[in-house]
């Protein structure tokens, strides 16, 4: 595991606002030097604790309907289930749970036919899903994807 100092931090920070931003830009805001921060930045590619990646706003790209889907699943099929859900590209995030559901999922769909179609036609016929109940989101509050406020610098 990767230890993250306030440098870090700060870097990591810079790149969830705008990750567009040249080295030297970086090292700028965080107060540091551009091969200081270049530095930094490789490492953290490299251990894989960031990605520089676009984040897709799903109403914005003509997905009208997004589901958050509750599944009860048979525990001996636990494995089947998890790599079913992970081959779907309609499948945007899933988790193993512990509480009432076994499985979280978020889906994005156009339209409610193709979410009926998704949950009659495909999820349902999932050996080990024993149960599924669907959450369609009707308006997004807050859509994050970074893991920490910015620091004041």
């Amino acid at each position: 595991m990767l230890t993250l100092d306030e440098l870090d931090n700060r870097i990591v920070c810079v790149l969830q606002e705008n990750a567009r931003l040249t080295n030297s830009e970086i090292a700028k805001t965080v107060g540091s030097t551009e091969p200081t921060v270049r530095r930094r930045v490789e490492r953290l590619l490299s251990a894989g604790a960031i990605k520089i990646v676009a984040v897709a706003t799903p109403f914005q790209l003509g997905y009208r309907v997004i589901a958050i889907l509750g599944l009860q699943i048979d525990h001996q099929h636990l494995t089947q289930v998890e790599e079913a859900l992970i081959a779907m590209p309609e499948v945007r995030f899933a988790g193993v749970t512990l509480g009432s559901y076994d499985v979280i999922a978020e889906v994005w769909f156009e339209d409610n036919e193709q979410l009926l179609a998704f949950l009659h036609e495909r999820l349902s016929k999932i050996p080990g899903v024993q149960r599924i109940e669907s959450l369609q989101v009707a308006k997004m509050l807050k859509y994050m994807y970074d893991w920490s406020a910015p620091p004041d610098f």
